[in-house]
């Protein structure tokens, strides 16, 4: 068996070297499909299965929840997530555990007063740092007596490259006090090199759930039960499996539960990743499954390009392969040499794939994050490992039976007799069927990309000549992080108003706006609502702004008037609520119930797209803002100055009232051009998807019609020389041509129908079933097949009759 393998693989190797374009042809595209496949896996792998990078990894495991029915809940990130009292009841009352910690999502804070920096930390319980078994590099870390309470001192440990970057490597760090949010905060210690948390983000500091309190006097809901806001990492004791976790933990949400009556928990246990929290993860395995699959459909129509090239190559070698069978060798054993074939085809394309994608991945990494605000702290590294190199092997293996085992067993299938009586010349057309198979799989494919790509062009259109219904030119918006304990109580809201007084004097300044919800900022903020005294309630996007939010963005009040100031029981609802919700009457004077609150509508503003840039019509309403503290409110300035000195004279005056505060100045414009670099992201990807989707089925084509026309030469010869004019010979062999490639098409058509769905969520401003989309990406593959068969039907036709029969 190995000997013949050996041979195998020796003949192979021989055959391919003496035909290198052959072999070119199959390899290049078969390392396009692989290659972009296992690096895009890879990167999957690094954020949803690779282990955490602590020692031991394998041990850890994630718990969040899921639970219905108890007491309302205030949600800080997702409601899955849990809060201190549960963490201490799973930590003291967990069998299966020898530890358990618990961390937040980012929290972020402003380091420093004269040059003042905003940094992304998280909070953690005392032994976050034993659990994941990581000793700082400076320092003892947490300790009983600096961690634990509220009354505890604050303290901090600092990532390596915040120490390096900020304080200068400074080897005396320890025990002094740094400025964060406004407060002196002592370092007890310094990260090891590399570790900078271990959720998606990256962690520049790591300080105790016992400063909540001090970043957030006005939030401290530390010891509340009924408060989201912790992630959960637990080791697991040696003889100990995760379903053993699972259920262990889930004895003890049972007793949670009596405590807080119609409440049912369901635990989700799973091993650590850096994508654990399980919203996120899913809609991050949806959008990677979609991409893959596109991926995927490029793979196989690389693959039905090579399975037809093999198909043409066993044709000429018909007279070989019957020499073969008629020596005594068994069909099998002629199977698994062609097979061999395919095989080192496949590894080859594969080894090369790899390698390109894996090198071009390591500069297109960094251009992505630098692209998307935001993505510059994510943690992804797309190394390949044992999982990412098994994945290549087993993509590898499954590419070389798709496109080997349908031309092995079909060459296998020769007739002796035949082959050698015709020398392979009038071999029959048994194979015809099956590479009029492999074309229409392929421009059903390529359709199903095209269109895609087509609607994801559409939408690029759309948001550059987007009109969101509002003025975004010349306004800035203007954040200030009143964090700390100088601005506790009331001092945050006097701050806020002095502070908002002097940006309005400032030169250039039209007119100044409140808004808690920047428009086409991303995410959205939602509320239920009750008409009456009815018991349904529906949900709708909301915002908190001041009277002047409408005139500032040039938002129409199309019915009614807008808040009074101070006013606080008052609405506003765009025009789709109105009509939705008052079909045929007037909205105005109606009365809603939301946020615990009734409310009276004062009036109606015109539509726009000021919650997110794809729906203008969802149901939308605008609340007054309060006169209280405004900690989480965003400023908006219309001007009529160069933005960079209006920026740099609002943070000249920011700081001149506190030096310590950081401002954050940017041009509304920046959320459209937000909008404008996804959906280039979006169309390159499909744009690249569908490139590569024409040319290997443009390549396709002409290759079939390329054989197709050699093995009927005599027949062309034939029809001319008794009198047929050279374009019906093309126009009859283009209709059969062309015949496999309208039905591959409609196929594709009609399932990028069955899925167009599936992109609704990146096509700003499109519907997924675009008519121009639909109809424009088949015509433009019609063609493309077209253009390909005419070229070589053409160069068939022009041939001397009387020379083709001469040499039959």
């Amino acid at each position: 068996m190995l000997s013949n393998m050996r041979n195998d693989i020796r003949y192979a190797l021989r055959t391919l070297r003496h035909n290198p374009g052959f072999a070119l042809a199959a390899i290049v595209p078969i390392a396009l499909g692989i290659g972009i496949n296992t690096a895009l896996f890879s990167l999957l792998n690094s954020v949803a299965w690779r282990p955490l990078p602590v020692p031991d990894p394998e041990a850890l495991v994630t718990v969040y929840q899921d639970f219905r029915g108890g007491p309302r809940r205030t949600v800080h990130g997702a409601r899955s997530l849990l809060s201190i009292p549960e963490y201490r009841a799973y930590r003291d009352e967990a069998h299966t555990l020898t530890g358990l910690m618990a961390y937040t999502r980012e929290w972020t804070v402003t380091l420093g007063r004269e040059s003042a920096q905003e940094i992304g930390g998280i909070l953690v319980t005392c032994n976050y740092f034993e659990v994941l078994r990581v000793s700082p590099a400076i320092g003892t870390g947490f300790t009983p007596a600096n961690c634990g309470t509220p009354a505890a001192p604050p303290v901090v440990v600092l990532s390596h490259a915040l120490w390096q970057n900020a304080f200068g490597s400074d080897p005396q760090i320890l025990d002094k006090p740094v400025l964060m949010n406004g407060r002196d905060v002592t370092v007890v210690g310094v990260a090891p090199p590399g570790f900078d948390g271990v959720d998606m983000a990256k962690a520049a500091f790591f300080a105790p759930t016992s400063m909540l309190g001090v970043f957030q006097p006005e939030q401290n809901f530390h010891d509340d039960a009924n408060v989201s806001w912790l992630t959960l990492v637990g080791r697991r004791r040696d003889d100990a499996t995760v379903v053993q976790v699972r259920a262990d933990l889930s004895v003890i949400a049972g007793r949670i539960d009596q405590h807080q009556p119609g409440r049912t928990t369901s635990l989700i246990v799973e091993p650590a990743a850096a994508l654990s929290l399980p919203v996120a993860r899913r809609d991050i395995l949806r959008g990677a499954g979609i991409v893959m699959a596109a991926f995927g459909l490029v793979l196989l129509i690389a693959a039905a390009n090579v399975a037809n090239m093999l198909l043409a190559r066993a044709a000429a070698r018909t007279r070989e392969i019957a020499i073969r069978l008629s020596v005594g060798a068994t069909r099998g054993r002629l199977i698994q040499q062609l097979l061999t074939e395919s095989g080192i085809i496949a590894l080859g394309g594969a080894v090369f794939g790899c390698l390109l994608s894996w090198w071009s991945f390591q500069a297109l990494i960094p251009w992505l994050l630098a692209a998307v605000p935001g993505a510059d702290v994510a943690r992804i590294d797309a190394t390949p490992d044992a999982t990412v190199l098994w994945f290549a092997l087993g993509l590898t293996a499954t590419t070389a039976l798709v496109f080997g085992l349908a031309p092995a067993l079909q060459a296998s299938k020769s007739d002796v007799h035949a082959a050698m009586k015709h020398d392979g010349a009038h071999a029959k057309g048994r194979r015809g069927w099956l590479r009029g198979t492999l074309i229409g799989v392929q421009i059903a494919l390529c359709t199903m990309l095209l269109i895609p790509a087509g609607l994801l062009s559409r939408a690029l259109y759309a948001v550059h000549t987007l009109e969101p219904g509002f003025d975004h030119r010349n306004v800035t918006v203007i954040s200030i992080g009143l964090g700390g304990p100088r601005y506790e109580k009331g001092n945050a809201a006097v701050f806020h108003q002095q502070w908002l007084e002097r940006v309005r004097a400032l030169p250039g300044v039209e007119s100044v706006a409140l808004a808690s919800r920047v428009p086409l900022s991303p995410g959205r903020s939602q509320t239920t609502f009750r008409i009456g005294d009815e018991r349904e309630a529906p949900v709708a996007d909301m915002n908190t702004v001041s009277p002047d939010f409408f005139s500032l963005l040039g938002i129409p009040v199309v019915g009614g008037r807008v808040f009074a100031d101070g006013e606080i029981d008052a609405v506003l609802v765009s025009e789709s609520t109105a009509r939705r919700y008052w079909p045929g009457q007037d909205a105005v004077g109606r009365a809603i119930t939301t946020g615990g609150r009734r409310r009276q509508i004062v009036g109606i503003v015109r539509d726009a797209r000021v919650s997110q840039a794809q729906d203008a019509i969802s149901s939308y309403m605008y609340l007054p803002a309060a006169r209280g503290a405004q900690r989480n409110i965003s400023v908006l300035a219309r001007t009529h100055v160069d933005f960079e000195g209006f920026a740099a004279a609002v943070r000249a005056e920011t700081s001149r009232m506190d030096a310590g505060l950081l401002v954050n100045v940017q041009p509304l414009s920046n959320n459209v051009a937000l909008l404008q670099t996804l959906s280039r992201i979006a169309a390159g990807v499909g744009g690249i998807l569908s490139l590569l989707a024409a040319v290997l089925a443009a390549v396709g084509v002409y290759g079939v019609v390329a054989y197709v026309v050699s093995r009927r030469r005599r027949e062309v010869g034939v029809r001319m020389a008794l009198g047929a004019a050279a374009h019906d010979v093309q126009r009859l062999i283009l209709r059969q041509t062309l015949r496999p490639v309208v039905i591959g098409m409609s196929i594709g058509v009609a399932t990028a129908v069955a899925t167009a769905r599936l992109l609704q969520s990146v096509l700003f401003g499109v519907s997924p079933y675009d008519p121009v989309a639909f109809i424009g990406a088949p015509l433009l593959m019609l063609a493309i097949a077209a253009a390909a068969s005419f070229v070589t039907i053409r160069r068939a036709t022009r041939v001397n009759p009387m020379s083709v029969l001469r040499a039959e």
